[in-house]
């Protein structure tokens, strides 16, 4: 009897061989995923993560979508007394500390958390790029966020607004709330000078008559919300803090605050680079031009009442 001739390929050969292309396969997709999420994909891939934040989510959560945030800080904030209290009880119990925390996500937009014991109590997203535009839903109403402007949102008489207006810093933003229909949540939608297509409102349409100056007349603020478009949106939950009621809770920065991420831009850095002097030219040549587009819009859509003011001023 014969025995069994010798087989012409080799079983031992054949399991490296398929473990290698196994290998390669993987390293493979995963660096064409990671290329696709840093240069075309990446719009899409921000906008699938920030869907799946909302109010009352826990950070830990937050972290695993988009990793550690690059900034964090905290600020103080006084809870609202309720209407019958105990007697004995102390105002310093109303005091609470919530946690700032602020991501950059692609160079796209920027991503700002307010926590109360690691619970997310309202988040904020300011676009930073025409690439980055996404459709946001504020009650029924859906808006596109750095295009939309403030006219396709309702503009009731309850409508709480401010603005503010220095030598550097500008700002505006309007509070919407709908009830049950929006599960209770308050927007805040508004203008960040750090911003996409941000615009300032004009320093003669203040109303004099408010002793804090962030209200505007009613006829230029009408015209400021037909033109200037929102760049900057922030969803809240139930979050019953004085701050938010007197209109002070944002500061100089509805969402992300220009003075603490800009420092982190290459024109910024302390040892002087190529790239560095090149950031610098590119945003003095985009601040000049965003400077025209601005007077422009101004002189072609100024009204005869801002021309009175001013005359009156003089």
């Amino acid at each position: 009897m014969k025995p069994d001739p010798e087989p012409w390929y080799s079983t031992t050969l054949n399991l490296w061989q398929v473990a290698g292309v196994l290998v390669a396969s993987w390293t493979l997709t995963r660096t064409l995923t990671e290329g696709w999420r840093r240069t075309v994909g990446r719009r899409r891939y921000v906008t699938t993560r920030l869907r799946k934040i909302t109010p009352g989510v826990r950070h830990d959560y937050v972290e695993s979508l988009l990793d550690k945030p690059r900034w964090q800080s905290t600020m103080p904030a006084t809870r609202l007394a309720p209407d019958e209290r105990p007697e004995g009880t102390d105002d310093g119990e109303r005091k609470v500390e919530l946690t700032v925390r602020t991501w950059l996500l692609s160079r796209l937009c920027y991503l700002v958390t307010w926590c109360e014991d690691d619970v997310v109590v309202m988040y904020a997203i300011t676009t930073t790029s025409w690439w980055f535009r996404p459709w946001i839903r504020v009650g029924k109403t859906r808006i596109r966020l750095g295009k939309s402007t403030f006219a396709t949102l309702p503009d009731h008489s309850t409508t709480i607004h401010r603005a503010w207006l220095g030598s550097r810093r500008y700002g505006y933003f309007e509070e919407h709330w709908f009830g049950n229909v929006g599960g209770y949540r308050s927007w805040y939608v508004g203008v960040n000078d750090f911003g996409y297509n941000a615009f300032p409102v004009s320093d003669d349409w203040f109303d004099d008559s408010d002793i804090r100056h962030t209200l505007l007349l009613p006829e230029p603020r009408e015209s400021y919300r037909a033109s200037a478009p929102i760049n900057t949106v922030v969803v809240s939950g139930i979050a019953l803090f004085e701050e938010l009621q007197e209109g002070t809770f944002f500061g100089l920065s509805l969402g992300v605050d220009q003075d603490l991420v800009r420092l982190a831009d290459p024109e910024y850095h302390v040892l002087d680079s190529r790239i560095g002097r090149a950031h610098r030219q590119i945003r003095a040549w985009r601040g000049a031009l965003r400077y025209r587009r601005w007077e422009k819009r101004r002189q072609g859509q100024r009204p005869w009442w801002a021309t009175a003011f001013r005359r009156q001023g003089q």
